[in-house]
């Protein structure tokens, strides 16, 4: 069985059928502060600027010598990264809860011969690898600040760091399994996430033309996450893809709609020129994956792997939870999003805010 087309291994299909139009042209709103955030200057090897946490977002420190306050965008006119100024969207044909349960099976089905090499080299790619402890590091994005995304955190009072917490243990449980020798990345638990819309991809990075153009565009998920109610999840399986990652994957309870699936839709209709390349059907969470799969095992051991993916789903599935927050993740490392010990930018935007 090939293996899902996403980076994480995760099935995305491209969206077809009617093409979206671009939303009414509006006043723009007021102008928003710089964010204390690194940005680029717009070229594809723009330099960096120092990296600042920005959950501190009281203050906006001054303008270096090295770098200039940017202008604001001229009257009337919103900034670059929420113009239609790319190819618009084609909307899905399947709505993402209709074909969740078959993704999740063709998920489930991708590794049961074993895994992928092809994928595993590409994933290896975007990490350097010591051939003495065996450990990898995340690589940095050729082009900075070009992947930025919501997604929605695993964490909370309310289940999401039980959850958390529970997947971890099954992390570990499945690389115990895994035979000696295999290299493996474990994703820190504080960044599990489920991916929701990526206005930057690692395949099409969107770097955003200055602060200003990055403010309003974290000014408009914060309005799109605010009128989000929180978002209830559901274990619905735990299963390692032929790319050799280990996914948690989640439903709406009891199936049916998420509000992550219209939370995406919104997404898709305020910034129809984002990258084509999009989540679709799945609620995925990245727990951990195999880079180097030496020495290799036969199937009898390979099936030994999978008995143990089929314990830790069966002692995590129908766990339940209520997320209420989502990031909104500026990644400067690969496969990092959401660590902010690993550069990440996170601003986490509270669901269901501005609902009444």
């Amino acid at each position: 069985v090939h293996m899902p087309s996403d980076l994480l291994g995760v099935r995305v299909e491209e969206e077809r059928d009617a093409l979206l139009k671009s939303p009414p042209r509006r006043k723009l709103a007021p102008e928003p502060e710089a964010p204390s955030v690194p940005v680029s200057d717009g070229s594809p090897r723009g330099g960096r600027s120092a990296p600042v946490s920005s959950d501190d977002t009281r203050r906006t420190p001054s303008p270096s010598n090295a770098e200039v306050a940017p202008s604001p965008p001229p009257s009337g006119e919103e900034p670059r990264a929420s113009r239609d100024d790319r190819p618009p969207h084609v909307a899905a044909q399947t709505p993402d809860h209709v074909g969740r349960a078959r993704a999740y099976d063709e998920l489930e089905a991708s590794a049961s011969g074993g895994l992928d090499p092809a994928s595993l080299r590409d994933a290896a790619s975007k990490y350097s690898i010591d051939e003495q402890t065996l450990i990898p590091a995340p690589l940095p994005y050729d082009v900075p600040n070009g992947v930025r995304l919501l997604c929605t955190a695993i964490e909370g009072p309310d289940g999401g760091d039980d959850l958390r917490d529970a997947l971890a243990r099954a992390c570990e449980r499945f690389i115990d399994a895994l035979p000696t020798g295999w290299i493996v990345h474990r994703n820190p638990p504080r960044s599990y996430h489920s991916t929701v819309f990526h206005t930057g991809h690692p395949t099409d990075p969107r770097p955003p033309r200055d602060a200003y153009d990055l403010a309003f565009e974290v000014r408009e998920a914060t309005q799109l996450v605010g009128g989000t109610t929180p978002i209830p999840v559901e274990v619905d399986r735990v299963v390692v893809a032929s790319s050799g990652v280990l996914l948690a994957l989640l439903r709406h309870p009891g199936g049916g709609e998420s509000p992550i699936d219209g939370l995406r839709a919104r997404c898709r209709q305020r910034w129809p020129g984002a990258p084509q390349r999009q989540a679709t059907h799945v609620m995925h969470v990245s727990l951990c994956r195999v880079l180097r799969a030496t020495p290799q095992c036969d199937g009898a051991r390979w099936e030994e792997v999978l008995v143990r993916v089929r314990e830790v789903s069966a002692e995590v599935a129908g766990m339940r939870a209520r997320l209420g927050t989502v990031w909104h993740v500026q990644e400067k490392m690969q496969m990092t999003c959401g660590d902010e010990e690993a550069g990440c930018v996170v601003k986490r935007l509270r669901l269901g805010k501005d609902l009444k």
